[in-house]
């Protein structure tokens, strides 16, 4: 409960008085008062206010008032411990000086979330004048004050923490302890100020306070405030774990912005969606043409194929083990066998390869002195392909996608794999599974 201005002209709404039986003026008690006995937080204090100001039919008593204050201080009123530490602080009449209780009551108020003890708080804890200085206290109340909701603990504790409030407040820099006050600063404020301090301490992957979940979310706040290199470095955190179309939205974003950076990781990863999305369309055509085969029963036909039009031993293990199954491998080429034979080990497809090449008589490289058969396999098998088919080409194990090239991080230090898979996860987790390829 915050009162506005007070002392001076309360502005309180009237309480009715109860007059006990049998007492006297002087011992009348309010209602509130008599709440306050009960545990009434804020009737502790409305009775304290009374007192401050003499009203409500009862006397002007700065100590009756102070005990009040201190009770609905104790019970959760802030401003109770405010206006007392006020009081204590530099005196009213009836109560001495107590600089040092007063100091402990504002700073109380400050944990609790009061905005203006929080300020004297700093005031006073911060200057070395009167011999008061206690930086590590200070922090401390900032950091629960923060927590209840004070904006100027929440700023001013973030901007000691993250760089003595760039010097003025040496001695005192923790990023663990900045991000979540510069958080807090930014999710009520708004200002880019904190918000960016909030990203760079929870998302480089060297910093002490580095957290995937908080980093995602403060990286695209900032991104959303137009800050260009957030823009490309929540692009980088997409780019390490893989979400490429995400990626290259937030790359083109900061680009758009006028980061050189993210241009160029634009215009190089949207040369390899491009390239991979002509790749993803021919695999897909191959699977057609594959397929088609395969149902007609030609196997010979689909074998071949995989081996000389598409030079592909993923493509030529499905038509492989498609012939295994319907017990077809006898329509398969000896040259084709051949090639096949180098391609793969002696595992799956390669196994039922390598006991049709023995079937059929033809030598096996390696398992026994075979380089006369092989050069007469070879010679006779090239002349019935090249009768079969008029062109050939050279073969490669494998068939790939278009290579990725290289991306550019939050740091000049590489993130770890582990740092890559708390990125993917926190994504996964905040995105319920957005992208299925990555998430799975």
């Amino acid at each position: 409960m915050k009162i506005p201005s007070f002392l001076t002209s309360m502005g309180l709404s009237a309480f009715a008085l109860l007059a006990l039986p049998g007492a006297s003026a002087q011992e009348i008690v309010s209602t509130n008062e008599i709440a306050c006995s009960k545990g009434g937080a804020e009737a502790c204090f409305y009775a304290g206010a009374d007192y401050a100001n003499g009203s409500k039919g009862l006397p002007l008593s700065k100590p009756k008032a102070a005990e009040l204050f201190i009770k609905a201080c104790d019970l959760g009123i802030p401003d109770g411990c405010f206006y007392t530490a006020r009081m204590y602080r530099y005196g009213v009449e009836g109560i001495a000086a107590d600089p040092a209780r007063g100091i402990s009551l504002y700073e109380k108020a400050c944990t609790m979330g009061h905005e203006e003890a929080c300020s004297a708080t700093f005031a006073i804890l911060r200057t070395a004048e009167k011999g008061e200085q206690d930086m590590p206290r200070l922090l401390t109340a900032f950091e629960k004050g923060c927590a209840n909701q004070s904006l100027k603990a929440c700023q001013w504790g973030a901007e000691i923490f993250y760089d003595g409030r760039k010097g003025k407040d040496p001695g005192h820099v923790d990023p663990v302890r900045a991000a979540p006050l510069a958080e807090q600063a930014c999710d009520v404020t708004g200002e880019p100020y904190f918000c960016v301090i909030g990203e760079i301490m929870y998302a480089k992957p060297d910093s002490p306070a580095f957290n995937a979940e908080k980093a995602l979310k403060m990286t695209a706040i900032n991104c959303e405030a137009g800050v260009e290199e957030s823009c490309a470095n929540l692009g980088g955190i997409y780019h390490s774990i893989g979400d490429y179309e995400r990626a290259y939205t937030q790359y083109d974003k900061a680009c758009q912005l006028g980061n050189e950076i993210g241009c160029g990781a634009a215009k190089d990863l949207k040369s390899w969606l491009d390239e991979w999305a002509e790749w993803n369309a021919k695999q897909a055509a191959r699977e057609a043409e594959i397929s088609a085969m395969l149902n007609a029963g030609d196997y010979n036909g689909a074998v071949a194929t995989a081996v000389s039009v598409y030079k592909s031993s993923d493509w030529a293990a499905k038509a492989v083990n498609a012939a295994s199954a319907a017990g077809r491998m006898g329509d398969v080429d000896d040259y084709d066998l051949k090639v096949l034979e180098l391609w793969f080990d002696s595992k799956g497809p390669g196994g039922v390869v390598k006991a049709e090449m023995r079937r059929r008589g033809i030598a096996v490289s390696g398992e026994y002195d075979s380089w006369a058969a092989d050069m007469q396999t070879i010679r006779s098998a090239n002349q019935r392909f090249n009768a079969a088919r008029a062109n050939t080409s050279s073969y490669r194990p494998i068939e790939r996608g278009p290579s990725l090239g290289s991306k550019p991080m939050l740091s000049a230090t590489d993130a770890a794999a582990q740092t890559r898979e708390k990125y993917r996860y926190a994504h996964c987790t905040m995105n319920g599974n957005a992208n299925r390829t990555i998430c799975q």
